[in-house]
């Protein structure tokens, strides 16, 4: 086919770039460079596509690149496919990557297309006018969503749980570093034929979920590249892992399991990677029943929120937990979660966070984890900064301390570009929350368990679950995906159904649960409907340990501390208890 050129050239930001379209074939690449030179030596980012398929490129000769990529078997099914590419006479290389990861990460949120892409150094790296070019790249995805290449608008991507959970995604310095590090760790475990245990720890939005899903990908990219074929930006990261024939080798055909604690989020994760390009590589996304029930032993395992796995399952599960250990231990006795992972894994990376354990039934680190630290040679790496909340580490230290029994911020503090306040008042509360999701988006009511979840098997609109000063409420309809389901707007979430989601706006509803009386936070039994997280683990009933007030009280501070933690742009806060409220009122705008 003859190249197509010029079929619009559309003014933008500055009037400064166009985006062309092409055919992917033979005939439409002879035809490149000859009167254009972005054509031939300019920095260019271009997407090669069919129905189903995508791949987001970029070059400094576009000719070039669209002949190797014709003459890789890879990239066979995008023949006779479409090529559009975005050319801008003041791109530099820097700019250029940018824009080619940027695509990257949009395209697999918009979940249009298998992104046929590597991750494979992906990192977030500033240069010269970033910001400016930033705004050029919003109207460039502007452009290609009319265009009709992606189904959806950036600020519908950026409030997908797709783009949440994506592997894509650019790593800060401080990232990058801990998964250069693991991988290393991976590789001298494998060279040795040893086992090897890593540890990601940090307080909650630093990003651990993403560096485990990043790693993920990248583990199925080194065992996909081909040297033959494939190559690989010197500039990467990880180069040296691709390059080097005997550690790319040493990856190659390994089992990779991805466990995910919660059943609703493993099910999101494993459509998420279904819309991913893994080849033939065996990677399997498990809940930790069904992974200790898989076959055989895996390479490498990783673990998401390894502080929610659980010790001795009780209730309708007890069965089928006495089978796995009986299968994995020749015993009955009480074994846990990780006990499982460990057992059927050589290489192990988890996610560790103690402040967000929420029940008394989920593992301890000193106890669960550490227990394994020879055998496996585990090692730690922790991660500091902020990556979700736009009030930074500070808003996150200053939630510890005030919900806390230690030591109290000396004054109140504000968050430029984060929203925090104190409702006096729970209609204007709702309504304020109901005003920035008309706004923003994913702005949803949460609470600490304090009702009883009473319409939970009703089907009338009528009955509710919460009654404030008259304002009637209930409680999450669903709990797979409740933030994304319809209703949830209208509705209240748990913690079950937050952890490990980002919202824009979080509304915090504290129940009488938690009371302040006498300079200190109390633990109210009588208001808490939380009986699951009253229960004691088999092994707690076994060594006879008492669960006390303040253990319960310090579990209910740190629900209160992750739920405030959801926000991106912004917390807003009611309590049930007056003295409660007037604590509260000494660091945070009170909205009467």
């Amino acid at each position: 086919m003859e190249l197509v050129k010029n079929i619009r050239n559309y003014k933008m930001v500055e009037e400064t770039f166009q985006i062309k379209n092409y055919s992917f074939s033979q005939d439409a690449v002879d035809n490149l460079a000859i009167s254009d030179h972005l054509e031939e030596n300019w920095p260019v980012v271009y997407q090669i596509y069919n129905d189903s398929e995508i791949y987001i490129g970029e070059t400094t000769n576009l000719k070039n690149r669209m002949n190797q990529h014709l003459a890789n078997a890879e990239k066979s099914s995008l023949r006779k496919g479409s090529v559009k590419v975005v050319f801008d006479k003041t791109f530099n290389k820097s700019a250029a990557l940018d824009l080619e990861s940027y695509l990257i990460q949009y395209f697999s949120g918009d979940g249009r297309y298998k992104v046929l892409n590597r991750n494979d150094g992906m990192q977030d790296s500033d240069y010269y006018r970033r910001r400016n070019y930033r705004k050029i790249f919003e109207e460039i995805w502007d452009r290609l969503h009319k265009l009709g290449v992606a189904d959806h608008t950036i600020s519908e991507i950026r409030n997908s749980e797709i783009f949440k959970f994506s592997p894509y995604k650019n790593l800060n310095l401080e990232q990058m570093n801990v998964v250069s590090e693991i991988l290393q760790n991976l590789d001298e475990a494998i060279s040795n034929n040893k086992k090897s245990l890593s540890i990601i720890g940090g307080k909650y939005g630093t990003g651990k979920t993403i560096v485990i899903m990043y790693l993920a990908k990248l583990l199925v990219d080194l065992q996909m590249f081909d040297k033959s074929h494939d190559d690989i930006d010197d500039e990467s990261k990880f180069t040296e892992f691709f390059k080097m024939e005997v550690i790319n080798q040493r990856f190659k055909g390994k089992r990779i399991a991805l466990v995910i604690p919660q059943p609703s989020l493993c099910e999101r994760v494993r459509l998420i990677f279904r819309k991913i390009d893994l080849g033939n590589v065996d990677l399997q996304v498990f809940s930790p029943v069904t992974f200790a029930n898989s076959d055989g032993v895996f390479d490498i395992t990783l673990v998401d929120e390894a502080h929610l796995l659980k010790v001795g399952i009780t209730g309708n599960m007890g069965r089928t937990v006495k089978e796995i250990n009986k299968r994995l231990f020749n015993d009955e006795k009480i074994h846990t979660e990780l006990d499982w992972v460990m057992k059927k894994s050589k290489n192990v990376v988890m996610v560790f966070g103690s402040n967000q354990r929420i029940r008394p039934t989920n593992i301890v680190f000193d106890r669960d984890v550490k227990k394994f630290e020879k055998e496996f040679g585990m090692r730690d790496y922790t991660l500091y900064k902020q990556m979700r909340s736009e009030g930074g580490e500070e808003y996150i230290d200053y939630i510890d301390f005030v919900f806390s029994n230690g030591l109290h911020p000396a004054i109140k503090k504000e968050f430029n570009g984060f929203d925090t306040k104190l409702f006096l008042d729970i209609k204007k509360f709702v309504e304020a929350i109901k005003e920035k999701e008309e706004k923003y988006g994913l702005a949803r009511m949460v609470a600490g368990f304090a009702w009883d979840w009473k319409t939970k098997d009703k089907k009338d609109h009528d009955s509710y679950d919460i009654d404030i000063d008259g304002v009637k409420l209930k409680w999450n309809s669903t709990q797979r995906n409740w933030i994304g389901s319809k209703n949830s707007k209208n509705e209240v979430g748990s913690i079950y159904t937050v952890q490990g989601d980002d919202l824009n706006y979080v509304g915090v509803i504290i129940g009488n649960e938690l009371q302040y009386k006498r300079g200190r936070f109390v633990f109210n039994r009588k208001s808490y409907a939380d009986k699951r997280a009253m229960s004691r683990s088999q092994r707690q009933v076994k060594e006879k340990e008492i669960i006390s007030e303040e253990d319960l009280l310090d579990q209910v501070l740190r629900v209160y501390r992750v739920l405030l933690s959801r926000g991106i742009k912004g917390a807003y806060i009611y309590a049930c208890d007056e003295g409660l409220r007037k604590y509260l009122s000494k660091y945070f705008n009170v909205v009467k």
